[in-house]
């Protein structure tokens, strides 16, 4: 603001003393000097362009929230996207608890079974759009009061994959195991039967009456 005024000053001066010549010189000078401030001072201040991508609010489809930390990550694309596996849960689970428990000293060749209550669930991204509006209303005896309504629409978010459309899943939730079948060629010793029950028992983190262990036939 000073530095304007200064100029303002010298060209007041520039007035009284020089012709009309010199003061059409003087003002172009002024002219071109308060532009060359401007253009340094949108490019000092200009912002950086946002993002291209869509800002959205990725929700929990079951109950319509996300921690700050999973919406952040999933709109700067480093977050993990958790899609249906190739491989089946279930069987991976059975694979992992056959590989251990066979391990175990006397248990022999192991097979396992496992049940569960439910399937996977997959939980999808919504992107949700909320709208107010606010009306007044007014009675017969001059009354008055504002009525408030609120508009939420939910609608699922879909990737493209392989020329198809399928929901942009967020969360897997591997379903609760419900009982444990375990035949082992060692079955027959006590002890051992004890060790693959109390191994099972620990890895699933189920009941003991949940886990059956059995010898396996000889024929």
């Amino acid at each position: 603001m000073n530095m304007f005024k200064k100029l303002l000053e010298k060209a007041k001066g520039s007035v009284k003393k020089q012709g009309s010549k010199k003061i059409i010189e003087k003002a172009a000078i002024i002219a071109l000097l308060g532009a060359m401030f401007l253009i340094a001072g949108s490019a000092l201040f200009e912002k950086e362009p946002e993002n291209n991508a869509i800002n959205r609010t990725l929700v929990n489809a079951s109950d319509a929230g996300l921690d700050a930390k999973a919406v952040s990550d999933t709109r700067d694309g480093s977050a993990e996207t958790f899609n249906q596996s190739n491989k089946d849960p279930k069987s991976e689970m059975e694979s992992k608890l056959q590989a251990i428990l066979s391990k175990i000293k006397g248990a022999g060749k192991v097979d396992v079974m496992i049940t569960f209550y439910t399937g996977n669930e997959y939980i999808p991204a919504v992107d949700v759009n909320t709208s107010e509006n606010s009306t007044q209303e007014k009675d017969k005896e001059g009354g008055s009061r504002i009525v408030r309504q609120t508009d939420i629409e939910n609608s699922t978010i879909y990737e493209e994959a392989n020329g198809s459309k399928k929901p942009f899943i967020i969360k897997e939730i591997f379903p609760k195991v419900k009982g444990v079948v375990v035949v082992a060629d060692g079955a027959d010793d006590a002890e051992v039967k004890a060790n693959l029950s109390k191994a099972a028992e620990a890895l699933l983190d189920i009941a003991a009456h949940k886990i059956q262990v059995f010898e396996r036939n000889g024929n």
